[in-house]
């Protein structure tokens, strides 16, 4: 069987883990990215770690966390699940647009070892635009004793710390990156995604098994 995703999130990126865990299959992934992860930063609050099986990620280094830490760099968080799966197989597609698309193809063009093509596929997993949510603004300091009242709060093992408001933060804290993010709950953002992710796989693979 073989498998398309057309977009590279963190919910595409565990529901090809958990099929890749049940089914024998080929997996390929479209991104008009020049790599996975590293480039727009979301929120990286975590209620637990590990969030997944230690398989599906490959080392975090300086950003792997433990109990002591409630956030991870979501980029580089991603990075690793999709260096885990090229590992496994999984083909990417990267500075890759794609042409045409139908039910059982995707045509395209861009870089890499196969720069343009047509592929035909047993499914494709499409991008899904959910409604827009709150806007919230996002940066990362090193400073303890920022003020905190109505942040949310994220400590990396890096020593960073990754703070998110409703409002916009102020500019004096002398941010070393800030970031705007749509979304209902930066806390809760990791934990949805990985779930929703996982879930959709678990409904594939019941269907396909059905048929």
């Amino acid at each position: 069987m073989k498998i398309a995703f057309l977009d590279s999130n963190l919910k595409s990126l565990c529901a090809a883990h958990q099929i890749l865990d049940n089914l024998n299959c080929q997996i390929h992934f479209f991104s008009i990215n020049a790599e996975i992860g590293l480039f727009d930063e979301s929120p990286g609050i975590i209620s637990k770690w590990p969030l997944l099986p230690l398989s599906w990620k490959t080392s975090l280094y300086s950003q792997e966390p433990n109990n002591n830490f409630n956030a991870v760099r979501r980029s580089w968080f991603e990075k690793s699940i999709a260096i885990s799966l090229a590992k496994r197989g999984t083909i990417f597609h990267l500075k890759t647009r794609i042409i045409e698309e139908n039910n059982d193809f995707v045509k395209f063009i861009g870089g890499g070892i196969i720069s343009s093509g047509k592929i035909h596929f047993d499914k494709i997993f499409r991008n899904k635009h959910n409604p827009e949510h709150n806007t919230w603004y996002g940066g990362i300091t090193t400073k303890g004793t920022l003020k905190m009242n109505n942040y949310i709060i994220g400590r990396r093992a890096d020593s960073t710390i990754e703070v998110w408001s409703k409002d916009k933060l102020p500019s004096h804290n002398h941010w070393i990156q800030q970031m705007v993010w749509q979304g209902k709950d930066p806390k809760t953002s990791i934990d949805s995604e990985i779930e929703i992710g996982t879930q959709t796989a678990t409904n594939f693979l019941t269907k396909t098994d059905a048929n």
